[in-house]
């Protein structure tokens, strides 16, 4: 017969409760999701939105495109902040014990406001 360690009482039929119960992830429901794809898409318009405006506005008016040299110096700085901020978060041990979903909706108000302080500090010349 298994002897209790002192100090315990042993219980009659004790199951091991977090090895036979499977936890329910409520991170990975619609409303996260529908979450992360509003703060990565704000997130990628204020990243491409001035180059890509830019470019239509040029087009449209049949001008040089010698204005996005800026924009794109701009929208690659941004891109690489934000995968230099956001992907050691996004392997980070408390943040990846979420569920996949919940992970981008944290992470995507991060990334949105990275890609802003660069806009709004940079101001490219036009």
């Amino acid at each position: 017969m298994l002897m209790s360690p002192p100090g315990r009482r042993r219980q009659a039929g004790s199951v091991n409760v977090t090895r036979n119960v499977v936890p329910r992830d409520l991170a990975d429901g619609p409303a996260c999701r529908v979450l992360a794809l509003l703060f990565w898409s704000g997130t990628a318009l204020i990243t491409f939105g001035p180059v890509l405006l830019t470019t239509a506005i040029s087009i449209a008016w049949m001008q040089p495109i010698t204005v996005l040299t800026p924009l794109t110096k701009v929208a690659g700085l941004q891109v690489g902040l934000i995968a230099a901020v956001v992907t050691p978060l996004y392997f980070a041990p408390g943040i990846c014990r979420l569920a996949r979903s919940a992970r981008f909706a944290l992470l995507g108000p991060v990334a949105g406001t990275i890609a802003l302080a660069v806009l709004l500090c940079l101001k490219p010349e036009l």
